[in-house]
């Protein structure tokens, strides 16, 4: 996986991606995939998407940004880093938006990553 710029081992990394636009699956399928690529290559990552997409396959609950706000915003005011996954719908995104204007709110730095096709091409 190429490496995302300033990212270092010993920060908690917060990976933003949209969930909302386009297909939900597929979506959180991408962004687990980025974030279990990261894990192994032995960085610390933390994906709302990724676990908020997992709970709601055991309790009923909205999967919409005004349900998970509180969630995502609390997540990432314990991380170190704030890396946004440039996937398709992202510049949409009414909660990638929020967590980019959070980050630069608080100091919390904030990297850009491009998802390559590799990524793209998860099968739904």
């Amino acid at each position: 996986m190429e490496h995302i710029n300033n990212m270092k081992k010993d920060e908690l990394i917060y990976l933003a991606s949209q969930y909302s636009n386009g297909n939900k699956e597929t979506n959180f399928k991408i962004i687990s995939n980025i974030s279990a690529d990261l894990t192994k290559e032995g960085y610390t990552t933390i994906s709302p998407i990724t676990y908020g997409h997992t709970l709601l396959q055991f309790k009923e609950m909205p999967d919409d940004w005004g349900f998970w706000l509180n969630f995502c915003l609390t997540l990432l005011t314990k991380c170190d880093r704030l890396v946004v996954c440039k996937m398709v719908g992202w510049e949409e995104s009414i909660g990638v938006e929020a967590e980019i204007s959070y980050a630069r709110d608080h100091g919390i730095p904030i990297e850009y990553y491009e998802v390559s096709n590799d990524y793209l091409n998860t099968e739904e």
